[in-house]
């Protein structure tokens, strides 16, 4: 009987497929289907256990990033990074706060002196009253930044790339702005996250 039983358990572990992703993860995945608004809690999970969020991916390389530091029911605090030029890569921390269920919205919150700052050439870090010319460089279009609000469709995931793929919808003064939705893949990997790049 002991017998059986251990061979019985070896059967199973051998037909089971191993999941992609992490079983709450999989359990997001398995309730959307293609272009299906998704609730908040639900990217919030996705934001949990994801390695870096790469914006209009192309070759490996994206427009901007996100890597999620803390989730919580009410928001999350996460770090952006994108090239600010040719030669510089910046990254910040900011806050978005989750709203009715389904948004994540900015929060007016000053990152200017989060910044920091890498030559694109080498990866050196940027410091000292360089750093700071930069910073003033960044403030300066911010103080009236429109504060804008995100939701997600839900558009697919690729299990050997162990990547999911969102559509983001921009909102200012809680209006659809068509043309600034933007194509997400969250990677899940950490080494093809870590792989991904900025570009100019």
């Amino acid at each position: 009987m002991k017998l059986l039983l251990a061979m019985t358990t070896t059967l199973l572990t051998l037909v089971t497929p191993a999941l992609a992703f992490e079983a709450p993860v999989q359990g997001v995945i398995e309730g959307y289907k293609a272009s299906k608004p998704m609730r908040i809690a639900d990217v919030g999970t996705l934001m949990r256990h994801s390695e870096r969020w790469c914006y209009l991916e192309d070759a490996g390389s994206c427009a901007w990033w996100d890597v999620y530091l803390e989730v919580s029911d009410t928001g999350a605090s996460f770090e952006i990074g994108n090239a600010w030029d040719e030669a510089v890569d910046i990254a910040f921390v900011d806050r978005g706060d989750f709203r009715d269920g389904r948004f994540i919205c900015e929060t007016g919150a000053d990152w200017v002196p989060s910044v920091r700052a890498t030559r694109r050439a080498d990866g050196s870090m940027i410091g000292g009253r360089e750093l700071a010319a930069l910073k003033a460089e960044i403030a300066g279009p911010q103080s009236a930044e429109v504060l804008n609000c995100f939701d997600y469709l839900y558009m697919g995931s690729d299990d050997p790339e162990k990547t999911v793929t969102l559509l983001q919808r921009q909102y200012v003064d809680d209006v659809h702005q068509a043309g600034r939705d933007t194509l997400v893949t969250l990677h899940f990997d950490p080494e093809s996250a870590a792989a991904l790049t900025s570009r100019w």
